[in-house]
């Protein structure tokens, strides 16, 4: 009775299999550009780097990196041919004498001409940042509270940048100006001390002055990602657009963003942290 029982159940269990056919097709391949145009707002010269890959199918193990490329960034009558860097694998130049003139991003790829303008978006000093006291539901979380001093011009918005993590990753923070602006702000960030500081004994924080067509990109890509952890950057479920133009192909635009900004950073020490913080 045992054995018929037994027979039963793998003729049942057996009939339920179903084959899934996964179509693994992929005909949608674009250009992906994260391209930047740095300055530390005390200096006067920065540095363009231009990142090129291509989407590819979910389930690829191929490299998608591009570096056949021709990029350069154009201004006021200069034009800077960017080289590629294999170690960082980015397109790279030195910016001399940057303003508030308008830079030319152009690539050519395979007969396609990328292009995008932005103007230098500057940002305030960072005051201070100190450990703070506050405690977190998390205990292994702790309170740095970060200061500084809104422009008093309306409409400024910032990314925030902590890091680096133990996985070498950072965690971004838009923000804006439309409750503080012109005046001193201090605001409170809780990191998670087993990822900031068990390789390391500084933490950096960042920020830089961004535009609202940008901010408002950062937005819309969090949420389409819903971005944990503070990753702006995870796999999307939709084609998100940003900045940047195809003048072959209007319908094949890119994705990614072209961003040219100041920014400020603090180095805060584990050994400014209150006693029994890292105990």
């Amino acid at each position: 009775m045992r054995l018929l029982k037994l027979i039963i159940l793998i003729i049942i269990f057996h009939s339920c299999e179903k084959v899934i056919d996964i179509d693994t097709e992929f005909d949608d391949k674009r250009l992906v550009i994260d391209a930047n145009i740095s300055k530390h707002r005390d200096s006067i010269d920065g540095i363009a780097s231009v990142k090129l890959s291509e989407t590819i199918p979910y389930f690829s193990d191929q490299e998608s990196i591009v570096k056949n490329a021709s990029v350069k960034i154009e201004t006021n009558q200069i034009v800077y041919n960017l080289v590629y860097n294999n170690d960082k694998k980015e397109y790279s130049s030195i910016i001399e004498n940057i303003n508030k003139e308008e830079f030319v991003l152009s690539i050519i790829r395979n007969e396609n001409t990328y292009t995008s303008s932005e103007k230098l978006i500057t940002t305030p000093k960072i005051k201070s940042v100190i450990f703070g006291d506050r405690k977190s539901l998390n205990k292994d979380e702790v309170e740095l509270r970060v200061t500084f001093i809104d422009p008093p011009e309306k409409g400024n918005y910032y990314l925030w940048k902590f890091g680096p993590k133990k996985s070498g990753k950072y965690d971004y923070l838009p923000a804006l100006d439309k409750y503080i602006n012109g005046n001193e702000f201090t605001f409170s960030f809780f990191i998670d001390k087993t990822e900031y500081l068990q390789n390391s004994d500084f933490i950096n924080i960042e920020i830089n002055g961004i535009s609202e067509n940008y901010y408002n990109y950062l937005n819309i890509l969090t949420s389409q990602a819903g971005a944990q952890n503070g990753r702006p950057f995870s796999t999307s479920s939709s084609i998100i657009r940003g900045n940047i133009s195809n003048l072959v192909s209007e319908e094949k635009f890119p994705l990614g963003y072209f961003r040219v900004y100041e920014f400020d950073y603090f180095r805060l020490s584990k050994d400014d942290a209150p006693d029994g913080v890292f105990d």
